[in-house]
């Protein structure tokens, strides 16, 4: 995919000029229109627009303040008091309240909104009535003062900020507030942001590209770099071609990162930071609509784990590029050692499915949106493997948008998917815990969501372990997905940004729907 001339134009006349310069970072289509509230890659630009009370470090290891400049717990971690850094504004030049952060948390929770990040919330004092409908409100959110919001929690959690706020975006109360909840899936405010971060929201062209330029008045210090330009493309094909002739300087981490077929030829070539085998964190599965009557068999999931050769696809079609995983956890310290393996067992698959009365004429529809190579092999092999035993499914790429859609209109089936949550295992309960949507897809276990809470009670590695395994244990058994594999996630940078490559450099792994460009006021163009 090509620059539109326009675009090329601009680029031009920015390197023409004396002072910061450019960033281009590719990203997928689907991204930009329905919001961050609803989407995973979006929040790629609540790290230069849109900004958080906290962002998780990009070394992975704590977090750095945001809008908030502090925050206490005095009672060990079941109340939270933030004190919000003062004299920021908007970008629209309206100053930023607790007004904001008491709206921004209530909706993400409102369930008309419907975001999949609103468990992320799910501790917040209140949030099941919100969820059930007889409150209108999270009790637990409420402004102090105007620098001031206290969050209480419905029990201790000292890891709550660590690993549950820092995927909360802030919003403008003065914009969004005006929004009826339902009708803030794609609204104009998405294509035309206004946030309080590094950099403002200039241009959007749809499906080509988004520009933003350098905020003077960023609270943290004024960017060096003029302007970031996010250059959409539908697959990851053109986007390595871009990588290659200068196009843009990042790929991005959505959409499988660098083929495995790519990483030699793009190893040659100097002007690139290649990391080959980046670490993604990343649970593998097959998604299933478990309100669908043909899935809610247990049998039937079971035997399409079966039914596949997994070890057979890491070493042959994804080159050795994979950890084997039989639940939903890539922390070893969070999985038991006695879950099922699942070994392939096409006799047995078939059995399981005789057993639950797999009716193999229907077609199962098959999402899937990775278009790389790889991926399309890995999906073949999986189709294959499944037609082996009885069950045609019938694959078909969708972008995230479109997959959106699917999931919101109830005609979902079936998928090929992955879930960016390497950080700590608490990072899995949207695709999992009771009510979670849309990732949950008709899955509760009350058992589970216990011990995903009482996961997050102690800070102790040892105490939660042991929370996190008996969950695995639970996961392993009834399977709401069936777990494929662990990802790892190529990726290549330009070497004209200063800060970019070294930036993910430190990174222990691809840190999946959270703000870690942190400190991307320091990039700068290579001298």
């Amino acid at each position: 995919m090509s620059l539109v001339p326009a675009l090329a134009m601009m680029f031009a006349a920015g390197a023409a000029r004396a002072d910061g310069g450019t960033f281009r970072s590719a990203m997928r289509t689907g991204c930009i229109e329905m919001g961050t509230l609803h989407t995973t890659c979006g929040h790629r630009l609540d790290e230069t627009v849109l900004q958080g009370l906290v962002h998780i470090k990009w070394t992975g290891d704590d977090v750095q303040p945001m809008l908030a400049e502090g925050w206490k717990t005095p009672d060990g971690g079941k109340t939270y008091i933030f004190n919000l850094r003062h004299g920021v504004k908007w970008h629209d030049g309206t100053p930023f309240t607790a007004k904001d952060v008491v709206f921004s948390l209530n909706l993400y929770a409102n369930p008309k909104v419907g975001s999949p990040w609103s468990q992320k919330l799910g501790a917040v004092a209140g949030y099941k009535a919100f969820q059930d409908g007889s409150a209108s409100l999270l009790a637990g959110v409420k402004a102090l003062d105007d620098m001031t919001v206290q969050v209480e929690l419905d029990s201790a959690k000292p890891l709550w900020v660590q690993l549950q706020l820092i995927a909360i975006s802030i919003f403008p109360e003065h914009i969004l507030g005006k929004v009826a909840p339902q009708d803030i899936k794609g609204n104009a405010f998405w294509v035309n942001r206004v946030g309080t971060g590094p950099f403002i929201w200039k241009k959007y062209e749809s499906d080509q590209y988004v520009e933003v330029d350098r905020s003077p008045d960023y609270f943290l210090g004024a960017p060096k770099l003029d302007r970031i330009i996010y250059q959409i493309y539908k697959d990851v094909p053109p986007i390595i071609a871009a990588l290659e002739t200068k196009e843009v300087d990042a790929m991005s981490y959505e959409g499988g990162g660098v083929p495995i077929s790519e990483l030699a030829r793009l190893q040659k070539l100097d002007y690139l930071t290649v990391l080959p085998k980046f670490s993604a964190g990343l649970p593998t599965y097959l998604q299933f609509n478990l309100a669908d009557k043909r899935f809610a068999d247990v049998k039937v999931r079971q035997a399409m784990l079966y039914a596949i050769d997994r070890k057979a696809i890491i070493e042959t079609v994804k080159q050795g590029a994979g950890e084997l995983s039989n639940t939903l956890f890539p922390q070893d310290w969070a999985r038991a050692k006695d879950l099922d393996p699942y070994d392939y067992n096409p006799d047995k698959a078939k059995q399981l499915l005789a057993e639950a009365g797999w009716d193999g004429s229907q077609p199962v529809d098959f999402i899937y949106y990775y278009s790389d190579q790889m991926n399309v092999d890995t999906i073949t092999a999986i189709q294959s493997y499944l037609a082996a035993v009885g069950v045609n499914i019938q694959p078909r790429l969708l972008d995230p948008a479109a997959i959106n859609q699917v999931y919101a209109d109830g005609t979902f089936q079936m998928g090929f998917f992955a879930n960016g949550m390497g950080l700590d295992p608490s990072l899995g309960s949207p695709l999992v815990v009771c009510g979670a949507k849309p990732l949950g897809f008709g899955y509760c276990n009350p058992k589970l969501d216990e011990l995903f809470n009482k996961g997050l009670e102690s800070a102790d590695r040892e105490v939660r372990a042991e929370a996190y395994q008996e969950a695995s244990r639970i996961l392993n058994k009834e399977l709401p997905k069936a777990w494929l594999w662990n990802e790892v996630r190529p990726l290549a940078f330009n070497n004209r940004i200063v800060g970019l490559a070294q930036h993910f450099k430190e990174q222990p792994l691809v840190i999946f729907n959270h703000a870690v460009y942190n400190e991307v006021e320091k990039w700068e163009v290579a001298k």
